[in-house]
């Protein structure tokens, strides 16, 4: 009995003991980081990202690796950072001495005490330095006398308040001279480009334009600091809207028939908008095109840039298929004797047609918005008078069968003269058609990035020809 007792009391014991073991599991495996979990909302302000975060920080917390934003502690610890090196330089022995400097910031613990680090922050900051391109702007002491801005990096052109024509600068106050040729570019962003070719070309005038207000403002006061402000200029518009009456009006300002008064128009690494649905808030559509070709003399530019390969055919085809009896390939840049001329006048002929296409369709989605800005519904567009129109010209065209009944496809590869349609300037060349170096001399701050990263940039160069601009095209 005695040996019985014992063995029932060693059970016992083994018992408890697996029973303090799972609650002390339980404790610091689900209850502790449950606890942290309901902290954070308890703590920290309930807000519409913490709610959508609440699943990712619960399995986190599960985990054991949650941790309380109120603490501000982390979870890991912080990798090291090596000092960047910078190829975005005026010379290779300031380069190195850059890079030295980088090093001598790295502490016995192997961190950077570099106020910045690797990416967007650290060559933001790295283009004020005295070895950067852009060190003849004196962008250090700007800087300092002007506050710096923040802005969010995408913006929606199609937004009801972006809609409406800007007004046309008064071009005789916004540049010293306003008859001599006009650089226009076409989503500036922090406008150093600008600033540089202006400060590099005195015998030329330029405008940055740009959709958010603060960069624009910040590039006029850049200009003052810099002391370029005779022919440099920045305004607020959205391009695919009220660019056309811009150009037109600087050609009227300007009056010189021997060269055009707007000599080139650049559109340089635009925001990509990756989504397929947000492809329609991309600078060049069909509209920018043809408000372009309208305000362009014979022999005026139209330079393209991107580091993003999508981006760039893009625009490249937004222009060869609604412009490609507008504009031309630089041939003093583009080797066009590899593109058949057959492919050009096919090219050319589909372009008038699309042209012409797109012009009818915006023209109808501009009467509805009308229309529904009159009923009170600013920025709307009743989508039902425009389909019913198309339901009309639809309905027009009889899509009979043959004898056996057979129904002809509206969306036959036969029918569909894009499903064919190729781009010919991009045979001009041994790469695509894209040129190797920038033409103008003069890098933007993303292009310096690129090069810094070991990217490439992918350019074209077009030229207006001498044809003008249908009414309905």
């Amino acid at each position: 009995m005695a040996a019985r007792a014992n063995d029932m009391a060693l059970v016992s014991c083994a018992m408890r003991c697996n029973a303090d073991d799972v609650a002390a599991r339980c404790r610091d495996d689900i209850f502790y980081p449950l606890l942290r979990f309901i902290g954070t909302f308890v703590r920290a302000p309930t807000t519409r990202v913490d709610r959508r975060a609440a699943p990712t920080r619960m399995a986190s917390a599960i985990r054991g690796c949650a941790i309380c934003p109120r603490l501000k502690l982390r979870a890991h610890r912080r990798s090291r950072l090596k000092p960047p090196v910078t190829r975005c330089m005026s010379g290779s022995s300031e380069a190195n001495a850059s890079t030295e400097k980088a090093a001598a910031a790295v502490d016995a613990n192997g961190y950077t005490n570099h106020p910045v680090h690797y990416g967007k922050r650290y060559h933001g900051a790295n283009l004020m330095m005295q070895d950067s391109v852009f060190a003849e702007l004196s962008l250090a002491e700007a800087s300092q006398k002007v506050a710096g801005v923040r802005v969010r990096q995408h913006v929606n052109p199609l937004k009801a308040s972006l809609q409406t024509q800007a007004p046309v600068p008064e071009w005789r106050s916004v540049f010293a001279d306003s008859k001599k040729p006009l650089l226009v570019d076409i989503g500036c962003g922090g406008g150093r480009f600008d600033l540089m070719f202006a400060k590099r070309n005195p015998e030329m005038n330029v405008l940055g334009v740009d959709i958010r207000a603060p960069l624009v403002e910040r590039g006029n006061a850049w200009g003052t600091v810099a002391g370029i402000v005779d022919n440099v200029h920045f305004a607020e518009c959205n391009a695919t809207v009220s660019i056309g009456a811009w150009l037109k009006s600087y050609a009227e300002e300007r009056d010189d028939k021997n060269a055009p008064a707007v000599s080139m128009v650049a559109i340089q690494f635009p925001d990509p908008h990756f989504k397929k649905r947000h492809h329609k808030r991309r600078v060049v559509q069909a509209a920018l095109v043809r408000a372009v070709a309208q305000g362009l003399e014979p022999g005026a530019r139209v330079f393209l840039q991107s580091d993003v390969k999508e981006v760039s055919e893009d625009m490249r085809e937004k222009f060869e298929k609604f412009g490609a009896h507008l504009f031309e390939l630089d041939q003093e840049l583009h080797n066009v004797s590899a593109i058949a001329k057959i492919s050009l006048e096919t090219n050319k002929a589909y372009a008038a047609s699309a042209a012409a296409e797109a012009f009818s369709s915006d023209e109808k989605a501009r009467v509805a918005r009308e229309k529904a800005e009159a009923n009170g519904y600013p920025g709307r567009t009743f989508k039902s008078d425009v389909k019913n129109e198309s339901e009309d010209e639809t309905n027009e065209t009889d899509f009979a069968g043959d004898e056996e009944g057979t129904e002809v496809s509206d969306h036959d590869d036969a029918a569909d003269p894009e499903a064919f349609w190729q781009s010919a300037w991009s045979m001009a060349g041994d790469r695509e058609g894209w040129l190797d170096e920038n033409p103008l001399d003069v890098p933007t701050e993303r292009e310096c990035q690129t090069n810094d990263s070991g990217g490439l940039c992918y350019r074209v160069m077009l030229v207006r020809n001498d044809v003008p601009v249908a009414d309905r095209a």
